[in-house]
C-alpha cells in the first residue's frame, strides 16, 4: 500500500506537536562528559543508563521533545527506542504509533535503512498481536527494502519471519518456499548469522514434517545441527529429527536420540526437559503399549505446569489422553477435555481441533452431538482460514510484486520520457545547428562571392589601366611623335619642345598603366619600378621587403600594393620636392603593414584630401577592406600607413 508524500508529512507534524507537548526532565544525570551534546543525546544518555523501563521511557518522550527539526538524524534512532521500550511494557497501541511515526520520518529523511526497520517493527507487534497476517505482510516489505540497500542478510532474516508467520496459521507448503528463499540470502558470516541460518532450516524441516515429507525434514533438520551455535538449539533440534523418526514408525531410532537428549539436559532447563520426558515416554509407548510410561508422562506434565509452558501443555495432554484411551477411558476425557481448554486459551486451533476428535470418540448422547457440531464446525473453519491465509499471503506477494512493477514500469516509462525528451532536445540542437551551418555558409557564400567580385573589379580595373596604357601608347604616343617627326624642320624649336614633353608624359602615363608582374619577379619588378620613378635628386630607401611572404598573398592585392606605391611616388615627384623617400614592409599574422614617409614639403590635411591621386590610394585600400592614415604637416613631410588584411 503506497500512502500519501502528504499523510507523511501530516503526521511528522503532528507528532511533534506532541512531542513538543511533552514537559522534558530535567538532566540531572547527566556526566559532565556530555553537557556539550544536543539535548536528545543527553536524554539519550539517561535512558542507558536507568535500570526501570517506565523511567526509559519517560527521558525517551523528553529527548523527542528536543528534537525541533524533522531532519534531526537522531529523531528515527529515538523513536525505535520507544517502540522497542513500550513492547517490553506490552503497550502494544504506543508501539504502532510511534511505529508509524518512525515509517513516516524515516520515509520524509529518505532513510531506507530505517524505513525497513520500521516495517520490522511494525511486523514483531503483529506478531505479538497474534496478527500473522499483518506479521507477513510488513516483514515482506522490510525484506525488499533491505534488498534495495543490498543488505540480504537482514533480508533473510525478515523471510524467515514470512515464513514462521505462514506456518503459524498452516501454510506450510509456503512457510517452506520463503524458508528456502531466506537461505538464499543468509550469508553465515558471523555467529548471530548462523542463528537464523540453522533456525531457516528447522523451519523447513517442520514445514516439511507437516506436510508428511519425513526424509526431507530429517535432511533439513540435519542441515538445522550443523549450523547451530548453541547446545540448546542443538538439543532442540534433535529432538524434532527423533519426531520425524518417530512419525516415520523408526521408534527404536527415535527412543535413542530421546534417551541420549534426556541425559544431555541439565536441571537449569526444566522446561525442556520436560518436553524431552514426555517425547521419550511416548515414543516408548507407541513402539510398545504395554509399557509402563504413565510415571514419566505425568512427571513431565508436573514440570510443564510448573514452568507454565502452555504450548509444552498441549503435547503432555494430547499423550496422556492417548495412553488412557481404552485403559481408563475417564481419564482419557478428562485429559481430553484439558487439552480442549488449553488449545482454546492458547489460540492454537489444530490441538481445539484434536481434542474435539478424541472427545467425540469417548463421548455420548448431547455431549457427543455437541462435539460434533463442533468438531465439525472448527474444521470447516480451520480448512476456510488455511486456504484464506495462504490466499492472503500469495494475494500480499502478489500485490506488492504488481506494485513494484508498477513502480518499475513507471521508472521504465519516465527514463523513455527523459530519453524522449532528450532525444528532443538533441534533435532541436541538431536543427539549430544545422540551421547555424547553413547561415554560416550562407554567409561564407556572400563573402566568398564580395571578395571574388572585389577581386574581379580589381581585376577589371587593373585589365582596364593595361588597355588604356597600351592604347596611349600603340596610339596616341606614336601620333605625338610622328607629328614631332614631321615637325621637326619647319615648326618653332618651342612648339616641338611643347610636343616632346607632351609625348613624355604620354610614354610616363603609358608606363605608369602597363601590366604588372606578379609572381616571383614581383617584389624585384616593385622595386624597379619604384626606382624608376623617384626623381634624380631623390633618394630611395625600402626596407623589410623581404620579410613578407608575397607568394601567400593574392594577385589583387599585390596589384592595389604595386598601384598604391606607385600613386604615392608619383604624387612625391609631382608636389613633394622631397630629397629623401623611404618605404618600409612589416607582416604579422593578421596583416601587411607598409610604411612611407618622405622629407619633403608637405601639406595641411585639408589640400591632401583635394587631390584625386590620394583618393585614388584610399579607394584602392579600402577595396581590399585595408585600412589607411595620412599624416602630414606644412614644411614636415608626408607619411602614410597602409594595413592590408591578410
Amino acid at each position: 500500500m503506497q500512502i500519501p508524500p502528504l499523510y507523511f508529512r501530516s503526521l511528522i507534524l503532528l507528532f511533534l506537536f506532541f512531542a513538543s507537548c511533552t514537559r522534558e526532565k530535567p538532566l540531572s544525570e547527566v556526566s559532565a562528559d556530555h553537557t556539550s551534546l544536543p539535548r536528545a543525546i543527553q536524554y539519550l544518555e539517561i535512558v542507558k543508563k536507568v535500570k526501570d523501563t517506565r523511567e526509559k521511557v519517560n527521558y525517551l518522550d523528553s529527548a523527542l521533545a528536543s528534537v525541533e527539526d524533522p531532519r534531526d538524524t537522531i529523531l528515527p534512532l529515538l523513536l525505535d527506542y520507544k517502540i522497542y521500550y513500550h513492547n517490553t511494557l506490552k503497550e502494544y497501541d504506543s508501539s504502532l504509533y510511534y511505529t508509524d511515526s518512525l515509517i513516516a520520518v524515516s520515509r520524509f529523511q529518505q532513510d531506507t535503512s530505517m524505513l525497513a526497520m520500521g516495517y520490522y517493527r511494525r511486523s514483531r507487534i503483529h506478531f505479538y498481536l497474534d496478527n500473522h497476517e499483518e506479521v507477513f505482510r510488513n516483514a515482506y516489505e522490510s525484506a525488499r527494502l533491505y534488498l534495495a540497500i543490498r543488505d540480504s542478510t537482514k533480508a533473510g532474516r525478515r523471510s524467515l519471519e514470512m515464513a514462521n508467520a505462514q506456518h503459524r496459521v498452516g501454510d506450510f507448503s509456503g512457510s517452506q518456499e520463503v524458508g528456502t528463499e531466506a537461505l538464499k540470502l543468509l550469508k553465515p558470516k558471523t555467529a548471530s548469522d548462523s542463528v537464523y541460518l540453522s533456525s531457516a532450516y528447522n523451519t523447513i524441516a517442520i514445514s516439511y514434517r507437516d506436510l508428511d515429507l519425513y526424509e526431507d525434514a530429517a535432511a533439513e533438520y540435519d542441515n538445522a545441527l550443523r549450523f547451530a551455535t548453541s547446545h540448546e538449539d542443538s538439543l532442540r533440534y534433535l529432538n524434532n529429527l527423533a519426531l520425524v523418526f518417530r512419525d516415520q514408525g523408526n521408534y527404536e531410532t527415535a527412543i535413542n536420540i530421546f534417551e541420549d537428549i534426556v541425559e544431555k539436559t541439565g536441571p537449569e532447563h526444566n522446561e525442556e526437559a520436560a518436553r524431552y520426558i514426555d517425547n521419550l515416554a511416548y515414543a516408548k509407548w507407541v513402539q510398545d503399549p504395554e509399557s509402563n510410561v504413565e510415571e514419566d508422562l505425568l512427571n513431565a506434565l508436573r514440570l510443564k505446569i510448573e514452568n507454565n509452558d502452555q504450548e509444552g501443555l498441549l503435547a503432555s495432554y494430547s499423550h496422556l489422553s492417548d495412553y488412557y484411551l481404552n485403559k481408563n477411558n475417564s481419564n482419557s476425557e478428562k485429559y481430553a477435555e484439558a487439552l480442549l481448554e488449553t488449545a482454546r486459551s492458547y489460540g492454537f486451533k489444530p490441538s481445539e481441533l484434536e481434542a474435539l476428535g478424541r472427545l467425540v470418540e469417548l463421548s455420548s448422547g448431547e455431549k457427543l452431538k455437541e462435539y460434533s457440531l463442533n468438531y465439525i464446525t472448527l474444521n470447516d473453519s480451520i480448512t476456510s482460514a488455511n486456504l484464506k491465509a495462504r490466499n492472503s499471503f500469495a494475494k500480499i506477494k502478489y500485490d506488492e510484486e504488481r506494485k513494484q512493477q508498477e513502480i518499475v514500469k513507471l521508472e521504465t516509462q519516465n527514463a523513455v520520457q527523459a530519453l524522449e525528451a532528450q532525444r528532443l532536445r538533441i534533435q532541436g540542437f541538431s536543427a539549430g545547428l544545422v540551421a547555424l551551418l547553413l547561415l554560416v555558409s550562407l554567409l561564407f557564400i556572400v563573402y566568398y562571392l564580395r571578395q571574388r567580385h572585389r577581386r574581379e573589379k580589381i581585376r577589371e580595373v587593373h585589365k582596364t589601366e593595361s588597355r588604356i596604357s597600351k592604347m596611349i601608347h600603340d596610339e596616341l604616343a606614336n601620333d605625338i611623335f610622328n607629328v614631332m617627326s614631321s615637325l621637326e624642320l619647319s615648326a618653332p624649336i618651342p612648339v616641338v619642345d611643347k610636343l616632346e614633353r607632351i609625348y613624355l608624359r604620354t610614354r610616363d602615363i603609358s608606363r605608369e598603366n602597363s601590366d604588372i608582374d606578379t609572381g616571383e619577379n614581383y617584389i624585384e619588378y616593385l622595386k624597379a619600378t619604384l626606382a624608376n620613378t623617384t626623381p634624380e635628386n631623390a633618394r630611395l630607401i625600402v626596407s623589410g621587403e623581404n620579410n613578407v611572404n608575397w607568394a601567400k598573398i593574392e594577385e589583387e592585392k599585390k596589384i592595389v600594393v604595386f598601384r598604391v606605391l606607385q600613386e604615392l611616388m608619383i604624387n612625391m615627384k609631382k608636389h613633394s620636392n622631397a630629397g629623401l623617400v623611404a618605404i618600409s614592409f612589416s607582416q604579422n599574422k593578421n596583416f601587411t603593414e607598409i610604411n612611407y614617409s618622405d622629407n619633403g614639403f608637405g601639406l595641411p590635411w585639408d589640400e591632401i584630401k583635394k587631390g584625386s591621386g590620394l583618393r585614388n590610394v584610399e579607394n584602392r585600400i579600402f577595396s581590399l577592406n585595408g585600412k589607411v592614415t595620412f599624416e602630414s604637416e606644412a614644411g614636415k613631410g608626408f607619411k602614410v600607413r597602409v594595413c592590408i588584411p591578410l
